[in-house]
């Protein structure tokens, strides 16, 4: 069950969020990802009517995408906006759009139609009608009829539906008290089979450090034929730019076992497109190093590199990356390992417009002694 205060903060978010319905689902997600399941209160909002014609859309496209869509069934049925009725058909045609251009859409929808309100059996009047209205967090147990007429403050309702059985707040079913005299097998927290092992490595490796002694299991399993290992059991799905932060030394191991295969490449492709980071300078450093980069190659993750420190916003992070990017560079050039004719007249810009930072100055200074 969700609070008062809870209730406020979904309503308020409905209210006022903007952009496309697409873009409101997973601002939604984010917002209330850690909240008691907000959906149920949504989908009762809407067997109450309390949404505006926006609002009840931008609902249904919620409800949609969560485990609540089969309850849009209901909604389908009893609504009597035959726009809501196909939007509730296939919501996601309208994922890209704002709720402004969705109510044109509805405006237009509704101005073709070919039947006339007069037609409708019912003519409900907002004045005196009100929604049947079960609610979802009642203790009583529903009865057995297939639908049902309630009046409520003195009004009689028209719209029949469902009566939903979504959630039960009796845990009748759970009763501690039978269990009694449990033996745990210790033995099931030892897997024995390499093979799941190495992958358990591998899953904890993108969530935190492993151990020197897991790192070096993963290397003894894959130091024979390790190529159609990776390749065949399942090892080679893994996100490299979560790898490379939390375990370098893991990432860069990956890169020797797949050289010189077509997945090395595939590897590099992925590295010049991921966040600059200290780590990311550093493995890059090592591949160099430990294999021959073609030149043209890394004059791209260099000016790559250079336009990514240009457009961090936050002043302290770009300077702290542009002293790491000068560094990488510094060494590249004193190692013989790069040669800075291809891009001289870019990198002596990068080193004037950063002038005030110390490590640009020396930089400078370098790429001018080598070009004399």
């Amino acid at each position: 069950m969700i609070s008062q205060q809870e209730v406020e903060l979904i309503n308020k978010y409905i209210i006022e969020s903007t952009g496309t319905l697409e873009n409101m689902q997973k601002m939604f997600i984010k917002k209330f990802e850690s909240e008691p399941n907000p959906y149920p209160y949504i989908y009762q909002g809407l067997c109450d009517n309390i949404f505006t014609k926006g609002q009840r859309l931008l609902s249904i496209y919620l409800l949609y995408n969560s485990e609540l869509r089969p309850c849009l069934q209901d909604i389908y049925i009893f609504t009597q906006n035959d726009f809501e009725r196909k939007f509730i058909q296939d919501p996601q045609i309208y994922a890209g759009i704002t709720i402004k251009t969705l109510l044109e859409e509805q405006d237009k929808f509704q101005s073709n139609e070919k039947t006339s309100l007069k037609d409708q059996p019912y003519n409900q009047t907002s004045q005196n009608k009100i929604r049947n209205c079960v609610s979802i967090n009642n203790n009583n147990p529903p009865q057995k009829t297939k639908y049902m007429i309630l009046q409520q403050n003195g009004y009689e309702i028209d719209y029949f539906r469902p009566i939903p059985i979504i959630i039960q707040n009796r845990f009748d079913w759970i009763d501690i008290h039978e269990v009694s005299d449990t033996i745990w097998d210790y033995s099931l927290s030892i897997n024995s089979d390499k093979l799941s092992q190495i992958k358990e490595i591998m899953s904890k490796a993108h969530i935190e450090q492993i151990t020197e002694q897991e790192f070096q299991q993963f290397q003894e399993y894959l130091k024979k034929d390790n190529y159609n290992l990776l390749k065949n059991n399942g090892l080679a799905n893994f996100n490299l730019s979560e790898l490379i932060e939390k375990n370098l030394n893991l990432a860069f191991f990956l890169f020797t076992r797949y050289f010189p295969n077509p997945e090395f490449l595939d590897l590099m492709d992925i590295l010049v497109q991921i966040d600059v980071t200290p780590n990311g300078l550093e493995i890059m450093c090592m591949i160099v190093q430990q294999f021959h980069i073609p030149q043209e190659y890394l004059n791209y993750y260099i000016n790559y590199c250079i336009q990514f420190c240009q457009n961090i916003k936050e002043k302290g992070q770009q300077v702290r990356m542009i002293k790491y990017l000068t560094i990488f560079l510094k060494h590249l050039i004193n190692k013989k390992m790069y040669k800075t004719s291809d891009l001289v007249t870019e990198l002596q810009a990068f080193s004037i417009e950063f002038s005030n930072i110390g490590e640009t100055s020396s930089l400078f200074k370098l790429i001018k002694s080598e070009q004399s």
